[in-house]
């Protein structure tokens, strides 16, 4: 009794101490190794407090709360599956306890079997209507079923908040809900009200450092990733993204080191893998980034663009006179710096097919190394291998730094640049010098890497400098809202497709573009060109430097730190003077 009272006041080591002496008279004692389980438990030492409980249940077995106390212990040690059988065991023994029915459900969210725990928490709910862990479990489960926005799950995660504003559980939920609603400002304040009633709550600092990565606030993104890492760093998924933002803010050691973390707990985790090999790839590790890389066909993202094949996928056999289809994959700008190794392929001894974009086709029209160009959904023939284009990177590794990185290896069609030769004599006088401002829309880096046409404002004043826009896709509304001091001519309404970009490209004395589809293609064609990079580039421009060996007459300009434009085009200025 002494020990129980002392226990009921919070004095735990009191507690403990008294349940001990009673265990070495009567160590067969159900109640006192039950009690110094839950001391236990309460003392952060949950597995120490399983063993005593499970001894409890070896020894009397029809005590409900044992077995419920059971199940807490072991949803602390997020072994769910298995609390959903201590939990059933205490329901069985006490059927008509909602919080049991409730614990029930909670459990069964947690093994992926929402509708289980549905049922268990509408049960809890017919027993006591106003038990606010049943109306939060019940707005979980509706919430898996039915997507995080469902109304009827909103409707019980706010009953549950009013009944009980302290459960944590129920803020990150409602965070989910705006997140996913897209109400950004109401999710960050439910996960820190969460936060703030459970600072352990690893769910809810998950959250937010998403939240914050993907608004480019690195360093609180950082932050609360470390945050739950240091509570739970058994989570492959929380390292990964912490990979994420390190390598966006520059330190790739670190960035691989977490990658190597996350990878260490699920060494086949597709998107790890895949950002790991882009961060190897940037720091100049090709066999082991081409190696990682190739896992990006496990992501989600690309399952989506994967295709049945009537020929197995290359893997760099050498088999003279092969016809191997190459297919493109991801953007115009990829396919653009990728084709290089076509060539590169026929010069093997292969025959080679290559499938890609219809824009792009008449840069490739009547290449002799190529047996035929194939237009998507088009019928393809007989082959005796596909290969994704990326892939041949690392499958031609060996002459990565030599024959793949011969430029020019594209030009204009000679009726393109015939086309633009006549188009260009009406232009005003001058270096002519292309401009193109931003890149795919649809890019998950193109807020970072896209400087926008306000960046550009500089160059609108300088003498003897003609500015030509390479920017298709609406472009000309936001040349509309320059001023005449401020002209820049476009012709884009007489771009058709990338051979037409190609002509208008050898009229010009430069080009200056972000990454993007233009740039590629100024460099593969050997234009001057001026790449305008953020402060931490993608993979394939490496870490740092003014040059690369993709691209021998191209200069990369990178910000000094991020969002930082003004010094890019400020050097710019003083490269078109020299020009």
């Amino acid at each position: 009794m002494e020990g129980v009272k002392a226990h009921q006041r919070g004095d735990l080591s009191t507690a403990a101490s008294r349940y001990q002496r009673i265990l070495s008279v009567a160590p067969g004692h159900a109640d006192a190794n039950h009690l110094l389980g839950l001391v236990l438990f309460q003392a952060e030492k949950p597995n120490e407090a399983e063993q005593l409980i499970r001894k409890a249940i070896s020894i009397d077995d029809k005590v409900a709360l044992y077995h419920a106390n059971l199940g807490r212990v072991l949803k602390s040690l997020n072994q769910d599956a298995a609390a959903v059988s201590a939990f059933r065991g205490a329901v069985q023994l006490s059927p008509e306890d909602a919080v049991l029915h409730a614990d029930l459900a909670s459990a069964l969210i947690g093994t992926g079997d929402a509708d289980g725990a549905r049922a268990r928490a509408h049960l809890a709910l017919e027993l006591s209507p106003d038990l606010a862990e049943a109306h939060l479990n019940l707005g979980l489960a509706l919430q898996e079923l039915h997507g995080p926005t469902d109304s009827e799950a909103d409707k019980h995660l706010k009953r549950a908040l009013k009944l009980k504003p302290e459960l944590a559980g129920t803020y990150l939920a409602l965070g989910v809900a705006c997140h996913e609603g897209g109400d950004i400002a109401g999710a960050i304040s439910h996960y820190e009200q969460a936060i703030s009633l459970n600072p352990n709550f690893v769910e809810a600092h998950t959250n937010l450092g998403n939240i914050y990565r993907l608004a480019n606030n690195f360093d609180a993104a950082t932050r609360h990733y470390r945050l739950a890492l240091d509570i739970r760093d058994d989570i492959a998924d929380i390292w990964g993204n912490l990979g994420v933002t390190l390598q966006e803010q520059g330190d790739i050691d670190a960035a691989l080191e977490a990658y190597d973390r996350g990878i260490a707990l699920d060494i086949d985790d597709p998107e790890i893998r895949r950002n790991r090999g882009m961060a190897r790839l940037a720091a100049g590790q090709f066999d082991e980034g081409w190696r990682d890389y190739r896992y990006r066909w496990q992501t989600q993202r690309f399952k989506d663009l994967t295709r049945e094949w009537s020929a197995p996928e290359w893997g760099g056999e050498r088999q003279k006179g092969a016809l191997i289809l190459v297919h493109a994959e991801q953007g115009l700008g990829d396919t653009i710096q990728f084709s290089r190794y076509l060539k590169v392929l026929h010069d093997r001894g292969f025959r080679v097919d290559f499938e890609c974009p219809n824009v792009l086709q008449p840069l490739f029209k009547g290449a002799p190394y190529l047996k035929s160009l194939i237009a998507p959904g088009d019928t393809v023939p007989k082959i005796d291998f596909h290969v994704p284009l990326l892939n041949l990177a690392g499958l031609l590794a060996p002459d990565f730094f030599n024959e793949a990185y011969a430029t020019p290896y594209l030009t204009a069609p000679k009726s393109a640049a015939n086309k633009w030769r006549q188009i260009s004599e009406h232009w005003p006088g001058g270096k002519r010098v292309g401009i193109a401002w931003r890149g795919n829309p649809d890019h998950v880096r193109d807020s970072v890497r896209s400087p926008g046409l306000d960046a550009f404002a500089p160059l609108f004043d300088m003498n003897n400098v003609v500015l030509i826009s390479l920017q298709k896709d609406n472009a000309a509304d936001e040349l509309a809202r320059l001023s005449s001091q401020q002209r820049v001519v476009d012709p884009t309404e007489d771009i058709n497709n990338f051979g037409d970009t190609a002509g208008l490209m050898m009229q010009l004395d430069a080009v200056i573009s972000c990454d993007s589809a233009p740039l590629h293609l100024a460099g593969a064609m050997g234009c001057r060109t001026f790449a305008v990079l953020p402060h931490v580039a993608e993979w394939r421009w490496g870490l740092a430097g003014e040059t690369t060996p993709w691209y021998p007459s191209m200069t990369l300009l990178r910000q000094p730190v991020f969002g930082d434009w003004e010094s890019v085009f400020t050097r710019l200025c003083q490269e078109l003077k020299n020009l």
